[in-house]
């Protein structure tokens, strides 16, 4: 994919330098061509020539379809006062390893060239091709680079963005926000002191409004080892925070008990229902749903399983002092799309004497 392929012209008289010039091989990454001097200049290309005017001609003609090298091979003093617009100056008469010596740095120098180039569009390519903001920066802060998603997030133009810090970028006064938390100042810090890839969760002011971003930032290190910038790669997730915030809000304001645990059982939410009908205080890590079913309640009834809905339901009574009633514990899987259990939502109903459902008054701790 990143063959380099370069014609060489040679308008010289009898010097027999390109014949040697067709003795030097390189890797299969680059390949040679000698043309004719009426052959069209198109790509990389080399001209060997005995005229000044010539290579210098030839090397102005580069353009939008090809990349347009010039050597001029003779007495050094008839371009002295314009060897600045030639790639190189060969002395006539040099013998052959040396010809082929500056031939090979010649080359090697184009496809450092092309390579550069051919990197630096793939990285381009790459970044704008994902929807989710992608950047780097130097040490100081400044952005490098930019793709599209990050330019049209903040309605700038990546030419723009380059150069620019984070108050210049997101539109933010500097002497207001300087210690602000929004401009995640900390989090560039500390991946510059780790040097190594960190997560973090972002809230920037975007033009459209606040944003919540999974951000991932890497250290960038030269050949030596040290650190010169940072990469980074945003994924927006405000909707999904957003519906995290509805969900605890949903399963908090519900008029009767409610636990959500993970797939292994581990507690992720309890709401103020059920701590108050247990009377739980704490963080909800000391409370083990499984441990509190096991030696707590005792089941006064087969558990009755519906595999297609997928919950089972039981009815238990507690062996707890200061919990003096039963309970219908109805334990539902939380299916993803892939169809594989996340986890599980637990209600446990208070039953009367009678076994009628009764209610928890969201006001009364004593209910």
């Amino acid at each position: 994919m990143n063959k380099l392929n370069i014609n060489v012209f040679c308008n010289l008289a009898g010097t027999g330098i390109e014949d040697v010039l067709k003795t030097v091989t390189f890797g299969g990454d680059i390949s040679i061509r000698f043309c004719g001097m009426f052959d069209d200049a198109v790509g990389y290309c080399i001209l060997l020539s005995e005229s000044v005017d010539e290579a210098l001609a030839f090397k102005g003609a580069s353009g939008k379809d090809a990349r347009l090298y010039s050597v001029f091979v003779g007495d050094s003093r008839q371009a002295e006062n314009r060897c600045d617009y030639l790639d190189d100056i060969w002395p006539a008469g040099e013998n052959a390893i040396i010809i082929k010596s500056r031939f090979r740095k010649l080359v090697y120098s184009i496809r450092d060239a092309h390579n550069a180039w051919f990197y630096k569009n793939l990285y381009g390519t790459m970044i704008d091709s994902i929807p989710d903001l992608s950047w780097c920066k130097d040490t100081s802060g400044r952005y490098y680079n930019v793709n599209s998603s990050f330019s049209d997030l903040v309605r700038k133009s990546k030419d723009d963005c380059e150069g620019k810090d984070f108050f210049d970028i997101w539109n933010m006064d500097r002497d207001v926000h300087i210690n602000d938390s929004l401009i995640n100042k900390d989090t560039e810090e500390l991946v510059l002191k780790e040097q190594r890839t960190l997560k973090f969760d972002e809230t920037i002011a975007a033009p459209d409004g606040m944003m919540k971003l999974a951000t991932y930032k890497s250290p960038v290190l030269n050949e030596f080892g040290d650190v010169v910038g940072t990469v980074g790669f945003a994924h927006d997730i405000t909707s999904l925070a957003n519906a995290q915030h509805e969900k605890d809000l949903l399963v908090e304001s519900v008029p009767f008990p409610v636990i959500v645990v993970d797939s292994n059982w581990r507690t992720k939410m309890i709401n103020g229902t059920m701590r108050r009908l247990l009377q739980l205080k704490g963080p909800i890590d000391n409370f083990d749903y499984l441990t509190w079913k096991k030696y707590f309640l005792t089941p006064v009834s087969e558990p009755v399983v519906n595999a297609e809905r997928h919950y089972v339901n039981q009815i238990f009574a507690s062996n707890d002092n200061t919990v003096n009633f039963s309970f219908q514990i109805n334990e539902q899987d939380i299916i993803d799309v892939f169809g594989e259990v996340t986890g599980h939502i637990i209600i446990p109903r208070k039953l009367g004497s009678k076994g009628e459902m009764q209610g928890v008054s969201v006001s009364d701790p004593d209910n």
